[in-house]
């Protein structure tokens, strides 16, 4: 029955079947049916030149380029499932550490006051005079730990 299907439909059932995949991506984005999708389209166009082709033949093609296209899309576009790149958007503290700046305040007792760029820090480290130079090792919420530079 399958076999008839296939045989019967031709080149077109590729590109067709390529464009339903594609309008399944729009309404359910993902990126999950777009390299079917294009898979499908490509295997049709293949199946358009070489007319010879066997049904298996486009099958296996399909399934080889999808696997190929879902892998490469996955690692230039997706970066992988459930896996979220840091945008460092509500982390300003933790962007800081390895920056190297001057005290702009002593350190009295564990805790004083660094600037960096346009914004003043509370730090905890140990004491130093103002003017000191300091590298940010780490960060508690909004305070800085800091110890003196090299």
């Amino acid at each position: 029955m399958w076999t008839s299907i296939f045989e019967t439909l031709g080149p077109w059932t590729w590109v067709v079947v390529g464009l339903i995949l594609l309008a399944l991506e729009v309404v359910l984005p993902g990126t999950f049916f777009l390299w079917f999708g294009v898979s499908a389209i490509l295997i049709g166009i293949v199946a358009l030149i070489f007319p010879a082709l066997a049904w298996q033949a486009e099958l296996i093609a399909f399934v080889v380029l999808a696997v190929v296209l879902v892998i490469v899309g996955r690692r230039y576009y997706g970066g992988g499932l459930g896996r979220i790149r840091p945008t460092g958007l509500n982390e300003r503290a933790q962007n800081l550490v390895g920056r190297e700046t001057m005290l702009s305040e002593p350190v009295v007792d564990g805790r004083g006051r660094i600037r960096v760029d346009d914004t003043v820090w509370r730090v905890t480290g140990p004491d130093m005079p103002s003017g000191s130079r300091v590298k940010v090792v780490g960060a508690d919420g909004s305070v800085l730990r800091i110890e003196k530079s090299g």
